[in-house]
């Protein structure tokens, strides 16, 4: 009789905390986030959108008003785009989710100008933790975490149109 009451209770503890678990899901990436701070100490507005099932990313603004000249994509490995700017330069590239992340894309890092295999996924605090890595399993790579843009502060920034935007080539 102990034995039943016992594997009830462990049972309902059990189906508790599995009813109580946060399920992520697909959208709940979309919007706007603070990336980490770049080279010059600024932190970037980063807007991730979903596009026929996958989701992409760009900035377009600073955390902190700038009024410097404008980033431009230096590094990329086609010198033609170098002058471009990298405002509106999708570097988050055709993620797709799966379950509790997002994976299957591409990340460009312009600062080396390089693209490297993605994934994302959202921790137990909120926060987007971003995986760039050269091999496809994401073990030889960085992760960077960045952290959703408070409802107050969103009507700061005014995200792009579609049509302002630039695919990596």
């Amino acid at each position: 009789m102990k034995k039943i009451i016992l594997l009830i209770l462990s049972l309902s503890i059990f189906t508790s905390l599995v009813l109580n678990a946060q399920q992520v899901k697909a959208n709940d990436v979309v919007g706007l986030w603070y990336a980490e701070k770049d080279s010059l100490g600024r932190i970037p507005v980063v807007e991730i959108y979903e596009d026929g099932g996958r989701y992409y990313g760009y900035s377009f603004a600073y955390k902190e008003p700038y009024n410097g000249p404008e980033s431009l994509d230096e590094k990329n490995p086609d010198p033609k785009l170098r002058k471009l700017p990298l405002r509106g330069l999708i570097y988050i590239m055709g993620l797709v989710f799966n379950k509790d992340e997002w994976s299957g894309g591409k990340i460009y890092n312009p600062y080396d100008g390089k693209t490297y295999n993605s994934k994302m996924s959202i921790d137990k605090e909120g926060k987007l933790v971003l995986r760039g890595s050269i091999d496809k399993a994401g073990i030889l790579g960085k992760s960077m975490k960045w952290t959703r843009v408070p409802d107050s502060e969103k009507s700061r920034f005014t995200p792009l149109k579609r049509s302002e935007l630039r695919m990596l080539k």
